[in-house]
């Protein structure tokens, strides 16, 4: 098929507007976080000298509220920097003690991880000692600067690089051919330019946020440098001369191993270090004839791994845009090829992977901090700590909704139709999001989660039934494929920019951004040609659990599905958890993970073809279990992080086929129906994601390697009785077909 260069060129330059709009949208969204957090280490080192005050003192067993002296100490902070517009002091019940400075506001964390909280009048962050915790109200308009300039350079390098995709896309139309050209260069030309453009604006974003976190170094230096100051000065003032000090060096030393960015302070000249480089600053003590010089030297360790880190950011969100722009084009290049052979009567695969990898995103948004938000609400409740369980029944309930949507989607199917109960599916997530995003307490945000958690139950239980459901196996298989593909893609954008606009705004704007791209669903669902009439055929749990009267499906069901699933959460449940062990930042495991969903979503067709093409359904199973028991048994055995990136990598490779073939694992055993068994599968499939956490956290006591061994139990125990089963029925199949041959004989 053939296209005009005119609409070509158009289309490359739409894509590349919008893609690299997004793109800067989500790198400014990081690099507000990224100064926020600068301002908020740096306001926090203020607080070093006061917090060891505070703990050597209550050690003798004074309570907080008798500590003599708290407002000065508090003042002492105050004046250390521009930045700090008011400290408060809390006990251990989140009581206030004592404040100086402009806080109006009562701001109190909800978890111990949360580091700062931003509100429109400042930055809230938290610093605890033994006895309570120390409150900085931090003024935020050195990060709304910092932005604005940032702004303004990704703005001007956005533009560079949209005239370079201009060029290049005259350039890839117009330098050979006639009038039109291909569909497959079309595919391959837009993604050449796209990704060229999207490399060039995350090296240029990596090079400024580089630039960024230096100049953040100094500015540790030059807060530390205060604070030494300051405890210097305080000392003079008590009748101790700065000439009678002893012990500053072992001092300076004992202040350095509290900030993680410095390896060592000492004054000007007095050491010689490989660090990676330091800074000079000066202190002014009362007495001294002249400026006191010392030298903040960097951490090598410390600097290396931010890079990293702050390079890992980067390359995520880059990532998300090249994901958006690939399914961009999928779908305009396969609509193109399409278009002209679609039938009203039948789904249109281009618009059915448009709709998944949409959904996947809206209903991910949130993933990465409801529970947080959900503690938020919990806190604001004012509740007693014995009812803490309440902060998680907005989990609970989803679950709950979740299970009746998957018991109840067959039926819907049944009664409505599949487009009716997708469009059911969607208004259940979008009236959900919407009730989420207003709900003024923990009791309707329970409510408004129990409503969301029908629309995963209906939605993708409801399209993995569609596909089960379909006569030619082939047109199953692709199904599968397609979903599997634009889901994960899905997923991995949503949960990465839901965090990001949840950092720079707020929570209700997240799910209000979700409940936007759900109604747009709403619109796919009928874009993708989802049939409007019922089944004819009937399909309730009860009938599917008439399935278990075939001992394969019982032996599958409780030896295949429930290992395999629970197989499932090493990477999604336990290597987040050994991440932690070993000290692995979140970008770095978000990254990992976002390696398991690249491989599942760009290598899923290629190898499920392969394989499902030269192995019988049931030894492909078996090979699938093997294969995981030996990726996952590695880590359990070393438990090493190469082994355990591996075993992502792997596992996820192994999935590729794995998946697709577990729903039609069945087809063999004469008498069962792939639709009934698949929604048999997804019962128990849930069964054992309930099991799995709580085997998985009951071990937790011997690290996240030993407590995944009992996902390696599972698979070798399943492995076993799946394999000698499956040889067994084989061995009776073939014994049949003697016979009969003998009979016929």
């Amino acid at each position: 098929m053939k296209i005009k260069k005119e609409r070509v060129v158009l289309t490359i330059i739409l894509l590349g507007i919008i893609m690299t709009s997004f793109s800067a949208a989500l790198t400014t969204m990081s690099y507000r976080k990224l100064q926020a957090d600068t301002v908020v280490h740096a306001g926090v080192l203020n607080t070093t000298s006061a917090v060891k005050k505070l703990n050597y003192s209550l050690s003798f067993g004074k309570p907080i509220d008798k500590f003599y002296g708290l407002k000065e100490v508090l003042e002492g902070i105050d004046r250390l920097s521009y930045d700090i517009n008011g400290v408060e002091i809390t006990d251990s019940e989140g009581n206030s003690i004592e404040m100086v400075g402009d806080i109006s506001k009562n701001v109190r964390r909800t978890n111990p991880d949360e580091e700062y909280i931003i509100e429109q009048d400042g930055i809230y962050a938290f610093v605890g000692f033994d006895a309570g915790e120390i409150i900085l109200k931090l003024d935020k308009g050195v990060v709304d600067v910092a932005t604005k300039a940032y702004m303004s350079y990704i703005f001007r390098i956005s533009t560079y690089i949209m005239l370079g995709v201009v060029l290049a896309a005259f350039a890839v139309c117009y330098i050979k051919g006639g009038e039109e050209i291909s569909v497959k260069r079309m595919r391959v030309s837009s993604i050449i330019v796209l990704l060229i453009s999207q490399f060039v604006l995350c090296g240029l974003s990596m090079q400024r946020v580089d630039d960024a976190f230096r100049t953040s170094m100094d500015k540790i230096a030059v807060m530390t440098a205060h604070s030494l100051e300051n405890d210097l000065n305080e000392v003079i003032e008590r009748g101790i001369s700065y000439e009678e000090m002893t012990g500053l060096e072992e001092y300076m030393s004992d202040i350095a191993a509290d900030i993680p960015e410095l390896e060592n302070i000492g004054f000007a000249g007095s050491y010689e270090t490989d660090s990676a480089g330091m800074s000079t600053q000066s202190m002014q003590i009362i007495g001294a004839e002249s400026p006191v010089n010392i030298d903040c030297y960097y951490s090598n360790a410390f600097i290396n791994s931010k890079r990293l880190n702050n390079a890992v950011d980067v390359v995520i969100l880059m990532l998300i845009t090249i994901f958006i722009s690939l399914e961009a084009i999928k779908f305009l290049t396969n609509h193109i090829e399409c278009k002209d052979t679609r039938s009203a009567d039948k789904l249109y695969i281009p618009g059915f992977r448009l709709f998944v990898f949409a959904q996947g995103i809206a209903f991910a948004l949130d993933a990465a901090f409801f529970s947080v938000y959900s503690d938020k609400m919990f806190e604001a409740s004012g509740l007693s700590e014995t009812m803490s369980f309440l902060s998680g029944m907005p989990k609970t309930m989803y679950s709950t909704a979740v299970l009746i949507g998957l018991f109840g989607c067959s039926s819907l199917i049944d009664k409505l139709g599949m487009r009716k109960t997708l469009t059911t599916g969607l208004l259940a997530g979008v009236i959900g999001y919407i009730m989420c995003a207003f709900a003024p307490n923990l009791l309707f945000l329970i409510i408004a989660r129990f409503i969301f958690g029908f629309c995963d139950g209906i939605v993708l239980n409801a399209i993995r039934l569609y596909a089960a459901g379909q006569e030619s196996k082939e047109m199953h298989n692709r199904l599968l494929v397609e979903y599997m593909a634009a889901i994960y893609l899905g997923i991995s954008c949503g949960v990465v920019i839901g965090g990001l606009i949840a950092d720079v705004t707020t929570y209700s704007v997240v799910f209000l951004a979700g409940a936007a791209i759900g109604g747009v669903c709403l619109f796919l669902v009928y874009y993708a040609g989802f049939p409007e009439n019922k089944k004819k055929e009937k399909l309730t749990f009860r009938i599917a659990l008439r399935e278990l009267r075939f001992p394969q499906v019982r032996i599958f069901m409780v030896f295949v599905v429930i290992p395999l699933y629970m197989a499932s959460l090493y990477v999604e449940y336990t290597f987040p958890l050994f991440g932690d062990e070993v000290k692995l930042t979140n970008s770095m495991v978000s990254g990992l993970l976002m390696l398991n969903y690249m491989i599942l979503a760009y290598l899923t067709d290629p190898i499920s073809n392969w394989v499902m093409k030269r192995l019988q359904t049931r030894w492909a199973m078996f090979i699938y279990m093997l294969l995981q028991t030996i990726s996952i048994g590695l880590f359990v055995l070393t438990s090493n992080i190469v082994a355990a990136i591996l075993a992502i990598i792997f596992t996820s490779v192994w999935d590729c086929f794995g998946l697709v073939a577990i729903d039609s694992a069945l087809d063999h055993v004469e008498g069962t129906v792939t639709e009934q068994s698949t929604l048999l599968q997804m019962v128990f499939g849930k069964l054992a994601m309930v099991i799995g956490p709580v085997a998985i956290t009951s071990r937790l006591s011997k690290g996240a390697a030993g407590a995944t061994n009992v996902i390696v139990i599972a698979l070798i125990i399943g492995m076993a009785v799946y394999g000698s089963t499956s040889l067994y029925y084989s061995g009776k199949y073939k014994m049949l077909l003697q016979g009969g041959k003998n009979d016929k004989s």
